[in-house]
Parts: C-alpha cells; structure tokens; sequence
C-alpha cells in the first residue's frame, strides 16, 4: 500500500464507505429477519382466511346435507400457492383444488397448524375442524414458495438501500475531498517552497481546527529561516575576518623569512605566534557560537552548578594566559548553585571577563548574587566604557568597539546566545570607580 492510498482523505474515505456499508448490512440482517416473521404471519392469516372461506362455501352448499357434494371448478391460468382439501366424516378427500397433492395435507383429527411432508414436497397447513359432523378443511402452501416470496420480498426491500450506499459512498468521497482540499493544497504550498522563500504559507483557508497547526509550521519555518540566515551570516562574517589575520600571518613569515639576524627573525617570530594564537581564538569562537546557535532551548538539560568553583577555573585560566599584565581581576562570588549549562556557561564568563580585561585600566571585578530566583553574575571594569550608540550594537556579531584590531567581535554576541539558551538575559550596568562598564548576565533558576 503506497502512503497516497494511506493518506488521511482516503482514510477517511475508506473509514466512513465501510460505516455505511456495515450499517446497510446491519440493517438489511434487521429488515430481513422483521420482513421473514411478519410474511409467515400474513401467510398464516392467508391460510386462516381461505379455510374459513371454503368452509362457509362449502357448509351453504354441500356438507350439510347428506348426499354426496359434486362440483368441478374450471380451469385456472394462474399458479396455484395456497390449496385446501374438503375431507367429509369418513376421512376421505371430497374435493381438492388445482395442483394440490393426492395425499391429505394433514393426518385426520389435526385441528390448526401443522407441518407436513407430503409427496416430497413440505407443506404449511391450517386446518379447520367440524368437530360435530368430523368433517374437516385443510388449507395449505408449500414452505418453499414461502420461503421465495419472502426472499423476494426482502430483495425489494433491501436493494433501495444498495442504491443509497452507493450514493452514499459518491458523497463521503466528494464531501471528504471538499474538506480536505485545503489542507492538501496547504501540503502542497510547503513541498513546493524553494530553498530560498521566507515567505509564510497561507493558513486562512484552513479548517479552524487546523489553522493553529499552520501556524505553527510557519513559525516553525520562520526559524529554520533565521537558523540558515545566522549561520550564512556568520560563515560569510567568519571568512571575512580570517582574512586579516591570515595575511598578517604571510606578512609576520616573509618578514622572517628575510631577517638579517637571530633578533629580528626571533621578533617575527613572536608576532606570527601571536597571530597564530589570535586567528585561533577567533576559529574557536566561531565554532563555539555556531554549536549554540544550532541548539534549541531545552531548561530540562540544565544541571545544577556550585558558582564559586565554576568561576574560579575560569579565572585561574584567565591569569595564566595573562600572566605579567597590570590588570587584576576581583572574584566576589558567594557559595551559590546555578542552573546552567556546564559547557556553555564558563565559555560566557571567560568572554566576559576576557572583554573587561582588555578594555579596562587596572582591575576587574567579577561577583554574584541571587535574588527573586534569578541567579546575576556581574564583570565590570574601570576603562573607557562604551557609548550608547556603541552599547546599541555591541551585541551584533563582528561588531568591535574599538579599531585596534583587538578581538574578534563576537565575545558579547556569544554571551547573550548563552543567556538564551539558559531562558535569561544580559545587559549593560555600571563600571568601577565611577567609570568604565558593567555587564551582567541573569539567569533564572525556574523557567519563565
């Protein structure tokens, strides 16, 4: 069976043509058995009905006298179903109409209904007893025209109903296809969208029922949209960047290349590592954003992390990298648990802090709190701050603050990723000494 002959419209099809029919057939067993019991009454009655009739004949005319009752009918065109039988006080046959049998169609004495094999054939009879004179009349019809009547009867009944199932049937297919067209023009809009559309696919025309499930196949693709534009965004951005540092790079090696003494080469050499180090910072954290933007958010993966442990690995790595630079950096992170991501989340410190150590003067200070069930880490620093023109884009990807070439411009634009993926936010606030910036990142401890 293909998945087009399994499709909801001929489900439904095939579903409500089989109701039919098992309600036709339902009903046909009902209408057969009703149709059955009420004909053999009526042909009870029938058989009642003629013996009375021949007996008041019969009575007026012959049986009450005693000399013998003679009197030949004339020929029937007609089949005979019902025959009856004159029996006088000796038990002999007096008289028997067309077609019936030789034999008596009841033993003598019978009074009312019976069944009897006679000749071959079986026969329902009624018979009407005088008792006074021991005459009798039997009146009877064979149970297999009986039968056929009944059959044909039913017949006349049961095939309008073979005729309204069939057209039955020609309705639920047209009413079935009318309903379900939309959806399946709706189907259709969604296999026939090109790689490249971003527009939405119309859910006006649907079922009420079904309008919330389009909306949510547009919202669905709304954000695979946006998934493929940030990832095209930040492969193009990404390739845009490395351009400068590779070419650096050839720059840092053709100069030592041609250096004229150990000195000179040696302070190549330097740069080209630093350039290595930077153009790898870079690719590190290229691929670190797009791992988060390929994540849903799902607070069900978080775990409960103590902070102060958390932050201070963070830290030790940080004044190692930075070892012999005038700056510090203050942890004040009381004894807390976070509801976080233990990947994701000292990978937003570490910029944070790597951020404010760029920028600031002397220090920088990192602490936490918690209040209302939400969990803030805070890094703040003492150098020049930002602007608000500079604070309005300072989380677009590749954005740099500053022309020194420092950084890859992805730091903050990584951190508010996490904050996402955690069901939190990040913002701006104060720095120290009445200077500089602040940046802290809530994070809820229940969802939102």
């Amino acid at each position: 069976m293909t998945r087009a002959a399994w499709s909801l419209r001929n489900r439904l099809i095939a579903l409500l043509a089989l109701l039919a029919f098992v309600a036709w057939a339902a009903s046909s067993v009902w209408l057969y058995r009703s149709t059955r019991q009420q004909a053999g009454e009526l042909f009870d009655a029938a058989l009642v009905e003629t013996a009375h009739a021949v007996f008041a004949a019969v009575s007026h005319e012959g049986l009450r006298k005693d000399d013998d009752f003679d009197f030949e009918p004339s020929e029937h065109v007609h089949a005979e179903r019902i025959f009856y039988q004159l029996r006088d006080r000796r038990g002999s046959i007096r008289y028997a109409s067309p077609g019936a049998p030789v034999s008596a169609l009841a033993d003598a004495g019978v009074d009312g209904f019976s069944e009897r094999l006679v000749d071959g054939t079986t026969y329902r009879v009624f018979t009407l007893l005088e008792p006074r004179r021991r005459a009798a009349i039997h009146v009877g019809q064979r149970v297999a025209d009986r039968d056929a009547l009944v059959r044909s009867m039913a017949l006349q009944l049961l095939l309008p109903g073979v005729v309204v199932v069939m057209l039955l049937s020609i309705g639920v297919w047209f009413i079935v296809r009318r309903v379900t067209a939309p959806v399946i023009a709706f189907s259709s809009a969604i296999d026939a969208r090109a790689p490249t559309d971003s527009g939405t696919v119309v859910v006006e025309d649907l079922p009420s029922e079904l309008q919330p499930v389009g909306q949510a196949v547009n919202r669905l693709l709304e954000r695979v949209q946006s998934a493929l534009l940030k990832e095209r965004t930040l492969t193009a951005d990404a390739a845009h960047e490395l351009r400068t540092p590779l070419a650096a790079l050839r720059a840092q090696a053709q100069v030592a290349l041609r250096a004229r003494d150990d000195a000179e080469r040696s302070e190549s050499l330097q740069a080209l590592i630093g350039g290595v180090d930077r153009a790898t910072r870079l690719v590190e954290t290229v691929l670190a954003l797009a791992r988060l933007d390929a994540k849903a958010p799902d607070r069900s993966t978080l775990e409960e992390l103590p902070l102060r442990p958390l932050v201070s690995d963070v830290v030790r790595g940080l004044a190692a990298s930075a070892r012999g630079s005038v700056r510090e950096i203050e942890v004040d992170v009381p004894d807390l648990t976070v509801l976080g991501d233990p990947d994701s989340l000292p990978l937003a410190i570490r910029n944070l802090c790597e951020n404010a150590l760029r920028h600031a003067r002397s220090r920088v200070r990192l602490s936490a709190s918690e209040a209302n069930g939400v969990t803030t880490i805070a890094v703040r620093d003492d150098g020049s701050g930002m602007t608000a023109e500079q604070k309005a884009r300072a989380f677009d990807r590749f954005y740099r603050a500053t022309s020194d070439g420092s950084g890859a411009g992805l730091g903050l634009a990584l951190v508010k990723r996490v904050a996402e993926l955690h069901g939190g936010e990040v913002r701006f606030s104060s720095g120290l000494d009445g200077r500089g910036l602040g940046v802290e990142l809530s994070l809820p401890r229940r969802a939102s």
